[in-house]
């Protein structure tokens, strides 16, 4: 029986030129060069753009997609300290729920004005930083279950996105819940988890982690999707050592540690196991449109090939 390969996403806003125009033009192209068939898009206030823009720019092209709150999340936990849905401070945690059901029904609005699947997932995460709680966590969770409509109200699920653990002597960036505290949680709450190749790596900085925690994802049958965003020890161009600066690969930047065979190997870990890969990648500011395609197609060609649109050469 032949395996449906994942679904090809693109975080487009980490590599978007600034002016509209070339942003119709990036959009189009992900889709006419066979590059991607869904995007992974921020949610801060709001879904960024005007909702019917985004919408013609999905339409027709752009489906399984995932919208993710860590944008949003992390400049709640900057202000507060103690924004999340793990968090124990009851205002936070509250906060947070309520972020949520905003993103979601965002969520449902931007497939209305698109007439189609256009959304399918949510990626949630174990905010705050350093004080997260994992029971917090799971009353959130079942909050949020208790007080949905009726099932199949929604057209979108849950999916809780892995980010770096909080671990002494490791400075880190989100410093969420460990992946230990996570698995049980998600297996609670009849979810699944997604990886981020650079949040992973940055959490021990060990370009091994993410691998090994795919590995185990897999195996345990928790594995939703994984996005392959670069990091590294070293200071470059888009920001400091270890930093979540989405690097793109190792040919395109000498300081990220994720390289082609990297990600060929977290693939082959997760065969089967995949709804959705992709890569999410920052590309130089003065990049043309076409030098930022370029680049995003070079990680994205290593992913398994989608049929009789994919790139030609994808493997």
């Amino acid at each position: 029986m032949d395996i449906e390969p994942p679904a090809a996403l693109v975080g487009a806003y980490a590599a978007l030129p600034s002016l509209r125009a070339d942003r119709e033009r990036f959009y189009e192209a992900l889709t006419g060069r066979g590059i991607a068939d869904g995007l992974e898009i921020p949610y801060r206030d709001g879904l960024g753009e005007d909702a019917a823009w985004l919408a013609a720019q999905m339409r027709g092209r752009f489906t399984r997609s995932v919208i993710t709150l860590i944008p949003g999340t992390m400049e709640r936990v900057g202000a507060s300290g103690t924004f999340g849905l793990a968090s124990a401070d009851p205002d936070g945690r509250k906060a947070a729920i309520g972020f949520l059901r905003e993103a979601r029904t965002a969520a449902e609005e931007l497939n209305q004005l698109t007439g189609e699947q256009s959304v399918s997932v949510l990626h949630i995460h174990t905010a705050p930083s350093t004080t997260a709680v994992a029971e917090m966590f799971a009353r959130s969770l079942d909050e949020i279950a208790a007080s949905e409509p009726a099932a199949g109200a929604w057209s979108t699920r849950l999916v809780l996105e892995h980010c770096d653990a909080h671990a002494p002597g490791v400075p880190g960036e989100k410093r969420f819940l460990s992946l230990d505290a996570e698995i049980p949680l998600a297996r609670e709450a009849r979810i699944k988890i997604a990886v981020n190749w650079g949040r992973s790596a940055i959490e021990a900085q060990d370009p091994g982690r993410p691998l090994a925690q795919i590995t185990r994802l897999a195996s345990e049958g928790l594995l939703e999707g994984v996005m392959f965003s670069g990091a590294g020890p070293s200071a470059n161009a888009y920001g400091g050592p270890w930093a979540d600066a989405h690097l793109p690969l190792t040919e395109d930047e000498p300081t990220s540690l994720m390289d082609a065979d990297e990600v060929r190997r977290c693939l082959r870990a997760a065969e089967g196991a995949l709804s959705y890969a992709g890569a999410k990648i920052q590309v130089p500011g003065d990049a043309t449109v076409d030098e930022r395609l370029a680049m995003v197609d070079r990680v994205m060609r290593l992913l398994p090939a989608r049929g009789p649109g994919a790139v030609a050469g994808r493997a």
